[in-house]
């Protein structure tokens, strides 16, 4: 039997066993439930920002705890809407999404940078017409705690932009929210056999302002193949 919770801006735990598939829902709204909230030096997002500037900084983890050596896999569904993992029905009209997986530890593993955009079984937006949401592969991971945050495109970590550092060094603010948008989401994490999710740790939001130099600060869309 699953246990699991969809939250808004609360802490989960849940636990899995083998005979779903290891599949726990989060839903919620970055403006809400955000862990890391830095937008510059000694600046931090609050309730005066617009949707935009949280879309730009703003970036949310969770924690999870894989038992045994599984297959792991997140995917979306806060852009096109549908019906995740948990059986909710999730509204279309959020931010484009941008996940990032990490070790317990907070060493970057992957993202979605070059992950598959629009998989199978995602919806089109029925406004702007695209289909972005998207399904990060984390492969076969060991046994041990792992971290993975959501963002808006394009506003990754700083571990995988410098390709050095860690989770807690925080997100180089290049997120963007487009008309019509708004900052809620909802993502599985799946996993082949049994896991727990526990409460994720606050972030630790450092100054986002260093120097970028994988990414614009202009609006980076991806076309979908």
């Amino acid at each position: 039997m699953l246990l699991t919770r969809s939250v808004f801006g609360a802490a989960v735990f849940a636990l899995f066993s083998t005979a779903n598939g290891g599949t726990v829902s989060f839903t919620g709204d970055l403006r809400s439930d955000a862990n890391f909230l830095d937008c510059g030096f000694a600046f931090t997002l609050g309730a005066g920002n617009t949707d935009a500037e949280y879309a730009q900084w703003a970036a949310r983890s969770v924690s999870f705890v894989v038992a045994v050596a599984s297959p792991m896999s997140a995917v979306t569904f806060g852009y096109g809407g549908g019906i995740n993992g948990n059986g909710a029905s999730i509204a279309e009209g959020g931010f484009q999404p941008y996940l990032s997986l990490f070790t317990g530890s907070g060493d970057f593993l992957g993202s979605t940078f070059f992950g598959a955009l629009c998989p199978p079984g995602a919806n089109t937006n029925s406004v702007s017409g695209a289909c972005f949401d998207v399904r990060l592969d984390g492969s076969i991971l060991a046994p041990g705690t792992y971290q993975l945050g959501i963002s808006a495109f394009s506003n990754m970590s700083f571990a995988e932009n410098f390709g050095s550092g860690v989770l807690a060094d925080g997100f180089t603010g290049l997120g963007n929210l487009a008309a019509g948008e708004d900052l809620h989401y909802a993502f599985d994490i799946i996993l082949d056999s049994p896991a727990s999710v526990p409460e994720p740790g606050t972030g630790v939001l450092l100054f986002a302002g260093a120097l970028v130099w994988r990414l614009s600060t202009t609006r980076l869309k991806r076309k979908k193949p």
